[in-house]
C-alpha cells in the first residue's frame, strides 16, 4: 500500500501538469496569431510583425515542453526541458512530441532527484544537480531518446503519408476530403497537419481547387468549434480552458488550429475524436457540394477572396463545427466543482 502510495506522489496530478504547459503556451499563441495578421501589411512593419509571428510559432512547443516538466520537477528541469522542446520542434514533430518530450524530461529529472537525495544530501550535492547533472544528464538522455527512438516512427509516418497522399487519386474528391481533413485536425499545426496543408498547396499550383477548399475548411473547424464548446457547455471546462476557448474564437477567424492545442493537451482522448470528426464531414461536405477556393488562405479573408459560393463555404463549416460540438457536449465529462 505504502508503495503505491508513493507512486503516486511521484506521479502527481498529471492533468494539472499538462494545465500548466497550456496555461503559459496561450499567450505565445496569442502573439503568433496577432502578429501573423499583421505581417500581411506590405512595407518593413510588415515584415518585422511577420519575424515576430515565425519567432512565436517556433516557441510553442520549447514552452510546452518546458512548463510541463517545470510543473513535474520544478526550476531544474526548465532548461533543459526548453532546449529538448527546441530539438523537437527543430525535428518537425509538433506539439505531441513537446508534450512527451516535456513529460519524460519532467520525471527523468525528479527521478535524478530523488535518488541524489537518498544518496548524498547537502550543499554540494544541490550545486551538483543543479549545474552538472540535471542539465547535462536529463538533456543528453532524453535529447537522444527523442532523437533516436521517438522522432523516426513520427517522422517515417509523416513522410509516408505524403506520398500515399500524392499517390492517391484526385478522382476520388469525397474520400480524399475526408482524409485530409481529418489530418488538419490530429495534432493541429503539427507535422501531420502540415502535411496535408502543404498537399493543399501542391493543388492549388495544379489549379486544383476542388481540393484546396475542404483543406481550408477543416483548418478552422477545430478552434470554432472548441471555442462554441466552452459557452455552450461551460461546466465542461475549468477557468484556464474558458480562457483558451476565447482565445480559440479570436483564431478561428484567422483560420489558426493551433488555437485547439491546450484543450487537446489537457484531455486528448476526448477532445481529439470530436474535432477530427467534424473536420472530416466538414471537408467532405464541401466535396460534395463542389465547393472551391483559388486561394490557400485559411480565414475569412481567403473565403471573400477565393471562395466559389460563400454560403456554402459556410454551410460546410457550420456542420463541422455543429458535429464538433455535438461529440465534445457528450464526450466530455463536467469539471468538479471545487468546494
Amino acid at each position: 500500500m505504502r508503495k503505491n502510495e508513493n507512486l503516486i506522489d511521484f506521479f502527481g496530478d498529471i492533468k494539472q501538469h499538462l494545465m500548466t504547459g497550456v496555461s503559459y503556451i496561450l499567450p505565445v499563441i496569442i502573439i503568433y496569431a496577432f502578429f501573423m495578421v499583421l505581417g500581411q501589411i506590405p512595407g518593413p512593419l510588415g515584415e518585422v510583425c511577420a519575424i515576430i509571428s515565425t519567432s512565436a510559432q517556433r516557441l510553442i512547443v520549447p514552452v510546452l515542453t518546458a512548463y510541463i516538466a517545470f510543473s513535474i520537477a520544478g526550476k531544474l528541469a526548465f532548461a533543459p526541458a526548453f532546449v529538448v522542446g527546441l530539438v523537437t520542434e527543430q525535428l518537425g514533430m509538433g506539439f505531441i512530441g513537446g508534450l512527451i518530450a516535456g513529460i519524460i524530461l519532467g520525471y527523468v529529472v525528479k527521478a535524478l532527484i530523488v535518488v541524489s537525495g537518498k544518496i548524498k544530501p547537502g550543499q554540494a550535492n544541490t550545486i551538483l544537480m543543479s549545474f552538472i547533472v540535471v542539465p547535462i544528464v536529463a538533456t543528453l538522455f532524453v535529447g537522444s531518446l527523442v532523437y533516436f527512438v521517438i522522432a523516426g516512427p513520427v517522422i517515417a509516418g509523416t513522410d509516408t503519408l505524403n506520398i500515399w497522399l500524392n499517390n492517391l487519386s484526385t478522382s476520388n474528391a469525397v474520400l480524399l476530403a475526408a482524409i485530409l481533413g481529418a489530418m488538419i485536425a490530429f495534432d493541429m499545426g503539427g507535422p501531420i497537419n502540415k502535411v496535408a496543408y502543404t498537399f493543399a498547396i501542391a493543388a492549388s499550383t495544379e489549379g486544383l481547387n476542388h481540393v484546396v477548399a475542404p483543406v481550408l475548411i477543416a483548418i478552422t473547424i477545430p478552434v470554432l468549434a472548441l471555442g462554441i464548446s466552452t459557452l455552450i457547455t461551460p461546466k465542461k471546462y475549468d477557468e484556464d480552458e474558458h480562457m483558451a476557448g476565447k482565445t480559440a474564437l479570436f483564431m478561428s477567424i484567422f483560420g489558426l488550429t493551433e488555437g485547439a492545442i491546450p484543450f487537446a493537451v489537457v484531455d486528448p482522448f476526448r477532445v481529439i475524436p470530436a474535432i477530427m470528426a467534424g473536420s472530416c464531414v466538414g471537408a467532405m461536405l464541401a466535396a460534395l457540394l463542389g465547393v472551391t477556393n483559388t486561394t490557400v488562405i485559411p480565414s475569412i479573408i481567403g473565403m471573400f477572396l477565393g471562395a466559389n459560393n460563400i454560403l456554402l463555404y459556410l454551410l460546410c463549416h457550420l456542420v463541422g463545427v455543429a458535429i464538433s460540438v455535438g461529440l465534445l457536449t457528450v464526450l466530455k465529462k463536467n469539471v468538479p466543482v471545487e468546494e
